[in-house]
């Protein structure tokens, strides 16, 4: 499900790149630090967001040294360290690798099960490193819970299905921030809108295989009928509510004070009117075109036949 929030790179000064490589690396190196080497196998460019969002809340700057790394041994690369925040989403990103895989275990069969069942003590020990965070640790497990079951009811609708996802990253945004300062309730509304287009975005990426599958989609559950020929009618409208959750994180954003590194805001802005704009485009765009084409070609040829 992660793995969406990304920045243009073409579109960032040279300085501005370098340093999201440094928060980037940073968290890597804090995840092998605080919660195993293997958890940085769970690195994702959806924490380093949310690295670099409570960095510009709790106006954190760290400090950037080049090091060498297994990945990249015969040169080094700026490294960001001496920032709590890289250390939270480290665990936070623990956290939520264990219930993932937990609610995986859940559902699969076969080969995938197995894989999982063969995962789960590298996640048990993670979950375990990521000490103070109980109170979330309970918070995350039953916002799965409560998502797990609206996914085995088959719910229709995308939105409620996505809100229990929301809820869970608007906690995990502002968690240690206090509840009623500024600070706090921008980084639940980044959270929970972020949350909210991370569910449905990846519902639009999986749909193909959904079909496939028979896995739950809300999209499928919604167009039970016809879904490919439904789906292409309405991408529109699921392109115009992947928008709505945008401009949300945009005006939360928009809030937060001058930070004492305004890199942090520029790369930050980048990824929500440049990245996440055009992944919404691409994909509903993609998604339709596939659909059409689908729903137009004679039954029982295979790409490439006439």
């Amino acid at each position: 499900m992660f793995g969406y929030i990304k920045p243009v790179p073409a579109e960032l000064k040279v300085k501005e790149y370098e340093l999201y490589r440094a928060v980037y690396c940073g968290l890597c190196n804090a995840m092998g630090r605080s919660t195993s080497c293997v958890s940085r196998l769970s690195l994702s460019y959806d924490f380093v967001f949310l690295a670099l969002v409570r960095m510009l809340l709790a106006d954190e700057s760290g400090k950037i040294e080049k090091k060498r790394c297994a990945v990249h041994p015969t040169k080094k690369r700026p490294v960001l360290y001496e920032a709590s925040q890289l250390d939270y989403c480290a665990k936070v990103s623990a956290l939520l690798t264990y219930h993932k895989l937990r609610d995986d275990l859940a559902d699969e069969h076969g080969f995938k099960r197995l894989a999982c069942l063969a995962l789960l003590p590298a996640a048990k020990y993670m979950r375990r490193r990521a000490k103070g965070l109980e109170g979330l640790d309970s918070l995350i497990a039953g916002k799965l819970t409560e998502l797990s079951a609206l996914e085995r009811e088959n719910c229709p609708s995308p939105d409620r299905a996505a809100e229990p996802f929301g809820e869970l990253m608007a906690a995990v945004c502002a968690h240690g921030f206090e509840e009623n300062s500024a600070e706090g309730r921008i980084a639940a509304e980044i959270g929970r809108h972020v949350g909210r287009y991370i569910y449905i975005i990846d519902a639009v990426d999986d749909l193909k295989k959904d079909i496939a599958s028979g896995a739950y989609n809300p999209f499928l559950a919604l167009y039970p009928e016809n879904t490919e020929a439904e789906f292409a009618a309405h991408a529109q409208m699921v392109k115009n509510s992947l928008t709505m959750e945008l401009m949300g994180i945009e005006a939360a954003v928009e809030l937060i004070d001058q930070p004492k590194v305004p890199e942090y805001a520029n790369i930050v802005r980048n990824i929500i009117y440049l990245g996440l704009p055009g992944l919404t485009d691409r994909l509903c765009g993609d998604c339709t075109q596939q659909m059409l084409y689908e729903n137009k070609r004679p039954k029982g040829t295979k790409d490439g036949e006439n």
